[in-house]
């Protein structure tokens, strides 16, 4: 009885993932991070909003935003604050487009050039990613497959040049 009673504070203490409302539907783009670049999903906030609360929050800036990391689910890390949501998603909802040398995946671009990789948000100057090895997810995925890299690792976490 006495544990009974003890432990239901601490349950209504606790956030539970069911008790989340539903993943954010609005795909905003890619936010370089700290950690590398995160699959940004928004509600209640605007795009360009989103993204940048995004780098501060993988800074460990979090402000306001209550943050529960998920393991194994479509939402890596869901942040909530009043009525505006932030997902980091663990793969990219919308597909890498390639025109020549060039890597469009959502507001990035990115090209191989010189043996580094470059990339870009938007129409702003490249920089360099880096030399091979690429790894997750210091250069996205989609990005590495759609320029024609060889996986380096068994699971396709690193690459390099043919």
């Amino acid at each position: 009885m006495y544990l009974a009673a003890f432990s239901l504070p601490l349950l209504l203490l606790v956030p539970t993932w069911h008790k989340l409302p539903a993943p954010a539907d609005r795909f905003c783009g890619l936010a370089r991070t700290v950690n590398g670049f995160d699959y940004v999903a928004a509600e209640g906030i605007p795009c360009a909003a989103a993204l940048t609360e995004t780098a501060r929050i993988e800074r460990g800036e979090r402000g306001l935003w209550n943050c529960s990391r998920a393991m194994h689910g479509a939402v890596e890390l869901a942040c909530i604050d009043g009525a505006r949501r932030l997902d980091l998603l663990e793969r990219s909802p919308v597909r890498a487009r390639r025109r020549g040398g060039i890597v469009v995946l959502a507001n990035w671009s990115f090209r191989l050039r010189g043996g580094t990789i470059d990339g870009r948000e938007g129409w702003g100057r490249w920089q360099s990613l880096g030399r091979a090895p690429w790894c997750i997810p210091s250069v996205p995925r989609e990005a590495l497959v759609a320029l024609a890299l060889r996986p380096v690792t068994p699971h396709g976490g690193c690459f390099t040049s043919r």
